[in-house]
């Protein structure tokens, strides 16, 4: 068995999550495009007018926008700054509103009854260790 330093990352990319993910999201344009996830656009008809969501680990912001230029009220959260960052600007050039919030899985509060609906597209792209839980 293998063992890894964070001088050596693991052959996952998982050593560090949030340096994997800002270096994927550095990288120039949309990491997964400009278009909302095509199971969220079939599936939003479950939402009410209004709704309050949570879009975890949201990226740059394509569902999050999508869904606030709806007219719902975003809240949305990612393990990468630089992704949020670039959600916040995406966000601002559209003219669109979203609470953005730089957090992991783990470090959000997930309080009681403060979103209508939680969205969590690509969820499975967690680190193996967060997976388990």
């Amino acid at each position: 068995m293998t063992t890894h330093t964070p001088a050596t990352p693991a052959p996952d990319g998982f050593s560090d999550p949030r340096e994997t993910w800002n270096a994927r999201f550095a990288q120039p344009g949309l990491h997964y495009g400009a278009e909302p996830n095509a199971f969220l656009v079939r599936e939003s008809a479950r939402l009410a007018p209004g709704s309050r969501i949570l879009s975890a680990a949201d990226g740059e912001g394509r569902n999050s926008l999508w869904l606030a230029e709806r007219g719902h009220h975003v809240t949305a959260f990612d393990l990468s700054p630089v992704a949020v960052d670039k959600a916040r600007r995406w966000a601002q050039e559209r003219g669109a509103e979203v609470d953005f919030h730089v957090a992991s899985v783990d470090e959000w509060d997930w309080a009681p009854d403060r979103f209508d609906a939680v969205v969590a597209i690509f969820v499975q792209f967690a680190d193996p260790a967060l997976r388990e839980r």
